[in-house]
């Protein structure tokens, strides 16, 4: 399930991404007011694509092995 915490920690970070885009890049500013509120849409899709990538880390099931075997 998504925490509403990240949630909200992704949503500041894109939109900072989204302002340091539009003051560097201003030939680019049409463009990027035009995605920017399908971004901050997509923001629990993209927060669990996160998560998900870290649960099925292989290093955490390797440490785990070890520490069940000895119980």
């Amino acid at each position: 399930m998504c925490s509403f915490k990240t949630m909200i920690k992704m949503a500041v970070g894109i939109g900072l991404l989204l302002i340091v885009g539009y003051v560097a890049f201003p030939a680019f500013q049409t463009q990027i007011t035009a995605i920017a509120p399908y971004l901050l849409l997509l923001v629990c899709p993209i927060v669990m694509v996160f998560m998900m990538k870290g649960m099925n880390n292989p290093q955490k099931e390797k440490d785990k092995k070890p520490d069940q075997e000895d119980k």
